[in-house]
């Protein structure tokens, strides 16, 4: 039976998904929000109006990380994610980090750079309206003044601006060096869960006048091919190749990146909740000596929390998290856990976790 995945053009976990089911071959129809679908049907059938949601008949699935796991756990597919042993839990994480780390700094582009801001006014207005004349503009502008009120908390602000599009660069840097010996995806010619993270808020960059500029370097020949082979899934226009055995070395940059920023935000995080009394916003020192702010919160926690579970999952079923040639990647995240285990903080954190090992 077929699926409706409701989505916004401008959300890069609805396009995320969007791409994602239709790599998969997943039969689906794709239906815009508006004023009254997100009402009548989206909130009614998952109790919020947040995009992308997922439904069959009266069954219902919102948040994309949650629908890309169903869509990966269905019998049978046209075609299947590139996620054996090593690149799977490498690429949990990955997306981990796509879907709340590289999604701050696309944000923060996109709705503090007033072109782009007003360029993303005018996609949701005319969605949210369905196209009534007069309309458009009142609503994107509402929903503008929505998204930048709870981004502060975020630390999605000025005061991060230069950390944030620093991290910005090198992630693009990253992910143009991992294709740089041809390959498709990330890791390989198959696309994995990480590639589909990763094109959310990449692709929404390019979509935006300010990133769209900064792509047109040729510094990026081979990102800017990557994000069209994304862009085309919806329309039915998939590419894949059968060589997938692309050395995990080339993710070493994209990994480090994650581990210097997103990560130490997690461990700030961990202790500013255990001070006495929590403090309004925090600082995370990245890896890169930048000073990251941001509002300490129990669901960063929960993030945390899903990386050592990922990791210990996979200690359960083999000795390697990432394989041999992942080797690299395994020590630098395992040191990361290590120095981890020194703060008192994480003591009770850690011990839910007795198959990590701490090796």
């Amino acid at each position: 039976m077929s699926y409706e995945l409701f989505i916004s053009r401008a959300s890069p976990y609805s396009m995320k998904i969007a791409a994602m089911m239709a790599y998969l071959g997943v039969e689906h129809r794709l239906t815009l929000q508006n004023a009254m679908n997100r009402y009548a049907v989206i909130r009614r059938l998952s109790g919020r109006t947040m995009v992308p949601m997922l439904r069959r008949d009266d069954w219902a699935l919102s948040d994309s990380t949650a629908i890309a796991r169903y869509l990966m756990r269905l019998p049978e597919h046209r075609r299947r994610l590139w996620m054996p042993e090593g690149v799977d839990t490498l690429s949990f994480l990955l997306e981990d980090f796509s879907d709340e780390w590289m999604v701050r700094w696309m944000a923060l582009s996109r709705w503090l750079n007033t072109e782009d801001c007003r360029h993303v006014e005018r996609i949701i207005g005319r969605e949210l309206s369905a196209g009534l004349p007069g309309v458009g503009g009142l609503v994107g502008s509402a929903a503008r003044a929505a998204v930048v009120g709870r981004m502060e908390g975020w630390g999605v602000s000025e005061t991060n601006r230069t950390t944030l599009m620093a991290s910005a660069q090198r992630t693009l840097g990253a992910v143009e060096r991992a294709l740089d010996d041809g390959r498709l995806y990330l890791f390989g010619d198959r696309a994995s869960l990480a590639d589909f993270g990763i094109f959310g808020p990449l692709g929404q960059y390019a979509s935006d006048p300010t990133g769209a500029r900064k792509l047109t370097s040729s510094d990026y020949t081979r990102l800017r091919a990557y994000l069209q082979r994304f862009n085309a899934m919806p329309d039915g226009e998939v590419v894949e190749g059968q060589a997938t055995d692309a050395s995990l070395e080339a993710l070493e940059a994209l990994m480090a990146e994650a581990l210097g920023t997103y990560w130490e935000v997690m461990v700030a995080n961990l202790e500013a909740l255990h001070r006495k009394k929590r403090p309004a916003t925090t600082a995370a020192r990245l890896l890169d000596g930048a000073s990251f702010e941001f509002a300490p919160s129990r669901y960063l926690n929960g993030q945390l929390q899903g990386w050592l579970q990922e990791m210990e999952d996979a200690y359960n079923t083999r000795n390697e998290l990432f394989g041999a040639e992942g080797a690299v990647l395994e020590r630098a995240l395992i040191g990361r856990v290590e120095a981890l285990a020194s703060r008192p903080e994480a003591a009770d954190l850690l011990a839910a976790y007795p198959g990590l090992g701490l090796r």
